[in-house]
C-alpha cells in the first residue's frame, strides 16, 4: 500500500510540475500513473479497503477546498498561464496528490 500511495504522490507532483511549466501537454506525464497496477498487488484484504476508503473521504475534502480557491481566484496567472484556463488539469492532479499524501498518512498512523 505504501508503494501505491507513494507513487501517486510523486507521479502527481511531476505532473503538476510540468502542467505549470509546459501547460495542457504538462498533463502527459499523469500517463505514467498507468504503470501503478505494474508494482502494487490488484486485490485488497479488509484492512486496505477500509484505508482506501478512509483515503478518499480525506481526499474529496482536500479537493473540494483547492476547487473553492480556484474558484475565488480565476485572474491569477502563474507562469503565464491563466489559472480559469488549466484548472482541470491543476485540480486532477492536485486530487491524486492529496489521495496518495492521505494515504501514507493513514497508513502511518495505523
Amino acid at each position: 500500500m505504501e508503494t501505491r500511495f507513494g507513487y501517486e504522490l510523486i507521479v502527481c507532483i511531476l505532473t503538476l510540475i510540468a502542467i505549470i511549466l509546459f501547460g495542457e501537454k504538462g498533463m502527459a506525464v499523469l500517463a505514467l500513473i498507468v504503470a501503478q497496477p505494474i508494482i502494487s498487488k490488484r486485490k485488497f484484504d479488509e484492512r486496505e479497503s477500509q484505508i482506501l476508503n478512509k483515503a478518499g473521504n480525506f481526499t474529496a475534502g482536500a479537493t473540494l477546498l483547492v476547487c473553492i480557491l480556484i474558484y475565488e481566484t480565476p485572474d491569477l496567472v502563474i507562469n503565464g498561464q491563466l489559472v480559469a484556463k488549466v484548472w482541470l488539469l491543476w485540480v486532477v492532479s492536485i486530487y491524486v496528490i492529496a489521495h496518495g499524501a492521505s494515504g501514507l498518512i493513514i497508513l502511518r498512523r495505523n
